[in-house]
């Protein structure tokens, strides 16, 4: 990583969890047409994998006034075993504020990323408030300006990971990721806040939110996805701790 990026050092400091920490860059206040990056200061925050709270500093993306992507705490902690999966042929789906994208390009096992977004203005964005196109290993990258229903790769991908919500747990994000993946047909996929969908399919089939390594794996073979992380069980360790976090209990909330 460049000078400029840094390990979460606001006052978030703990991380115990079986993943690196994800570097977030230094980002600039911009605004791009409909889109505005900026930095909101003193945030309460809470962790996604790890039971954690308080104070931090963090930059927000916004288009029309719709929040899309943060550098929030319960993000980056999300975002992690996904940044740990990539290898070889990596597509991401959706660029956000580049998260994932960054840590990805620089990891020596992947060898091409193909950045799959449909607005290029999120991309000049990009441009301007972080250097995109100076970041470590941007060589690896290729950008395909597409709807990522719509898109085709043209060599086989070893891993597909797809992030183009607005909201955690999305509950369109499962059948949006299969029908992707019908046309990418990637050896690995995995998808943002897909514990919380996991959660679902426990609840679902009364097993309690305590999983096993075969459940996880029962759950890939059902939804039809090579999903990541199957042989870790360190993994399926961190889903207790996802069920009691204040992301899943506020999704409970909203579903009544």
């Amino acid at each position: 990583m460049n000078s400029s990026a840094f390990p979460l050092n606001f006052t978030y400091d703990v991380w115990e969890l079986p993943w690196p920490k994800p570097f977030v860059p230094d980002y600039r206040e911009t605004t791009m047409g409909e889109w505005t990056l900026k930095k909101i200061d003193l945030v309460p925050q809470r962790g996604y994998f790890q039971d954690w709270s308080g104070i931090s500093p963090q930059y927000i993306l916004l288009a029309s006034g719709q929040t899309w992507m943060a550098t929030a705490v319960l993000e980056v902690e999300s975002q992690a075993p996904h940044i740990a999966a990539a290898r070889g042929h990596v597509v991401v789906m959706g660029s956000g504020l580049g998260l994932a994208l960054y840590n990805i390009l620089p990891q020596p096992q992947v060898t091409r990323v193909t950045l799959v977004e449909r607005d290029p203005l999120v991309l000049d964005l990009l441009r301007q408030a972080v250097n995109l196109d100076e970041w470590p290993g941007v060589e690896k990258l290729e950008i395909e300006i597409i709807d990522a229903f719509d898109y085709r790769p043209s060599r086989p991908v070893n891993y597909l990971y797809v992030d183009i919500w607005a909201k955690t747990g999305d509950p369109q994000a499962l059948p949006d990721t299969q029908q992707i993946q019908q046309h990418v047909n990637a050896d690995l996929v995995g998808w943002w806040s897909q514990e919380i969908h996991f959660l679902r399919w426990l609840k679902h089939k009364g097993y309690g939110y305590s999983p096993s390594i075969e459940q996880y794996r029962e759950w890939a073979r059902e939804i039809s996805l090579p999903l990541i992380e199957q042989d870790n069980l360190a993994y399926v360790a961190c889903i207790p701790q996802v069920a009691r976090s204040y992301c899943h209990q506020t999704i409970l909330q909203e579903q009544g």
